[in-house]
């Protein structure tokens, strides 16, 4: 099933859930984390709402569409 996957999928899929397994550790760990106050809201809305859901997702999409476009830039010169 992941067989021809390319590996820029498997580094988009890393940071992805490395991003999640690193604050759902920091939430289970640390007291009161996702609550405490950051500009005056709570700082999971700040980092799972605003980073997770955008900033990160867009990183992801730009790393994939440069490295389809590198791969069909190698594929024609073939």
């Amino acid at each position: 099933m992941f067989k021809g996957l390319p590996k820029v999928f498997w580094a988009g899929m890393g940071l992805l859930y490395g991003w999640f397994f690193l604050f759902f550790l920091l939430e289970i760990t640390v007291p009161g984390f996702p609550l405490k106050k950051f500009l005056g809201i709570p700082g999971c809305y700040l980092y799972n709402w605003i980073l997770a859901l955008w900033v990160l997702n867009m990183i992801v999409a730009v790393i994939f569409y440069r490295s389809e476009e590198t791969r069909e830039e190698r594929k024609a010169k073939k």
